[in-house]
């Protein structure tokens, strides 16, 4: 038999009261998950989250545990992609603050590396090269291929895609607010 930890889990920003570990994996409960994200009803919060994601449920196991008032019960505890899924589909403040730090670390995780300024000028040719082709390009198979090029240039270059409905338009065509 395992016991809920009475004890916090701490790392970083993330405080949890009611944690298991499992293979060395914190594994928290749902009373844990929405007191963290600060719901009034921390349990019935979380609750609401996973009726309506119940493909969350995939990420979670559930133990036969002491529970803090000494008895023995089934409660289903998180990994922490449940946790992080939870946070996910929260609205809460907490939930939105963890959303903009991990698509910080992701964004951190897969910007290209910085090119230099020759490979740079190289790459905005072909890029430029590329937009032109995909103009006169009325082949689909051909227009996607030259989509997918300029996809990869794009993010070497640390660029968004252009929008793809601009292309083959004069410039006098479009009204600019600078």
């Amino acid at each position: 038999m395992q016991e809920i930890q009475p004890i916090h889990f701490s790392c970083g920003d993330i405080q949890l009261s009611q944690v298991v570990m499992i293979d060395g994996v914190p594994h928290a409960t749902r009373q844990a998950i929405g007191e963290w994200l600060e719901y009034e009803e921390p349990r019935k919060g979380v609750a609401v989250i996973l009726d309506r994601n119940p493909f969350i449920e995939t990420y979670s196991t559930v133990l036969n545990l002491r529970t803090v008032d000494d008895k023995n019960r089934d409660v289903r505890v998180y990994h922490p992609q449940g946790f992080l899924l939870i946070c996910m589909e929260s609205q809460t403040e907490k939930a939105k603050r963890m959303k903009e730090a991990i698509a910080a670390f992701v964004w951190d995780h897969v910007k290209p590396a910085p090119v230099s300024i020759k490979d740079e000028i190289a790459l905005s040719r072909l890029q430029r090269n590329i937009i032109q082709d995909l103009t006169r390009t009325k082949d689909a198979f051909g227009r996607q291929a030259l989509a997918n090029r300029l996809q990869r240039i794009c993010h070497l270059l640390g660029e968004p895609l252009p929008d793809a409905g601009l292309l083959g338009k004069e410039a006098g065509q479009l009204a600019f607010n600078l």
